[in-house]
């Protein structure tokens, strides 16, 4: 089977990351496959990409609406003659929505990637996913709430969870050195909360910010670590008093060891408008910690209230607060709800089980086909 995957870049982000471990998953699952990986802009930040062996074209986009890459993926879907087409990004999938004009192929679109309330037609992304969808063969959407959240007509969509490599959180760098390399000392009786999301206006770090200050100023031991980059990490950090930054509010930028750094970590947050399937949150489920999350979208689907984390109202940083006290102060609550979180996503999101549901809808289209 010939797959060509196209996506808009690879930056560091929920999507690019499903994106390759399915790239992962096929090659290891599917006997015979060849892939190869378009993206529209000179964005890697995930170099192991250049490690697998696949094909893989960088296009250096001049502006956003350049011709020229378009022709080139014209070209390559010409001389590659896939069975399958992927493509994971709005803009990618736009370039083939307008290819299907005069070219036949098996189009898949993972372009479902967020569950934001009461989108409509003055939100360019919702308008380029519903554009996209009109020549899709299928959708696949990474929640329920995503497939809610787009309207997408029955029989067209279907959701499967994010793809996750299991085995990223074994053989993990000791904690006790990462205490020391993040912290300046061993962890002790701190209590530590951490967050990895994206600096961007799709996450609510005003409201995060606001809890992390108020918890420090209640509770001497506690310390954040807030890992990403992004257009508001500069705001961010001048929200933050004098005396907090980097001391007790630590901002680590994007790092290459989330999984070693999580370790450490008493509870794991992610504070946001809405979410698709989070990775951040199955991260901090695969190693055993509670989670904090906003109410809404795909969020839902992973952090039960109570069960494995708490589920805290949108722009309620006082609700964080009183999350963070309740499994500040019960080591045996964090411990049950860490265990449910980790069998749920040992249970449900192998890699080889996620696999597994997209090569047989590759199979059951290319068959209708």
């Amino acid at each position: 089977m010939k797959v060509l995957m196209i996506n808009d870049s690879l930056v560091k982000g929920g999507r690019e990351r499903r994106m390759l471990e399915l790239i992962k998953g096929l090659l290891r699952d599917l006997k015979g496959v060849q892939i190869h990986l378009i993206l529209l802009t000179d964005v890697v930040e995930y170099n192991y990409v250049y490690d697998l062996p696949i094909t893989l074209t960088v296009i250096k986009r001049r502006y956003k609406k350049d011709l020229a890459s378009f022709r080139t993926v014209n070209n390559i879907v010409k001389q590659f003659n896939p069975d399958i087409i992927h493509s994971w990004g709005t803009m990618s999938s736009i370039y083939l929505s307008i290819l299907r004009l005069w070219r036949r192929f098996v189009f898949v679109n993972s372009s479902i990637a967020n569950a934001y309330p009461n989108m409509n037609l003055f939100d360019k992304h919702y308008i380029r996913v519903k554009l996209s969808a009109l020549f899709s063969d299928c959708m696949i959407a990474n929640s329920m709430a995503g497939i809610k959240a787009y309207r997408i007509r029955p029989g067209q969509a279907v959701c499967i969870y994010n793809v996750i490599d299991l085995s990223r959180f074994e053989n993990l760098e000791n904690s006790e050195l990462v205490a020391y390399k993040i912290l300046g000392r061993d962890k002790k009786d701190s209590f530590i909360a951490v967050m990895v999301a994206a600096f961007e206006k799709r996450k609510d770090y005003p409201t995060m910010i606001d809890a992390a200050i108020t918890s420090c100023h209640k509770w001497p031991e506690i310390i954040f670590l807030l890992i990403g980059e992004g257009s508001q990490l500069e705001e961010m950090r001048r929200k933050v008093p004098v005396e907090l930054l980097d001391t007790r509010i630590l901002f680590l930028g994007n790092r290459n060891n989330v999984e070693s750094i999580l370790q450490i970590a008493d509870v794991g947050l992610l504070i946001t408008p809405s979410e698709g399937l989070s990775n951040s949150i199955i991260e901090y489920m695969a190693l055993a910690k509670p989670v904090i999350a906003s109410k809404g979208g795909g969020v839902e689907e992973l952090v039960k209230d109570r069960w494995n984390g708490f589920l805290v109202d949108q722009s309620s940083p006082d609700q964080i607060v009183q999350a963070l006290g309740k499994l500040r102060m019960n080591s045996a609550l964090r411990a049950n709800m860490g265990e449910n979180g980790r069998k749920w996503v040992y249970e449900n999101l192998d890699s080889k089980r996620i696999t597994k549901a997209y090569i047989d809808i590759y199979w059951q289209l290319l068959a209708k086909d």
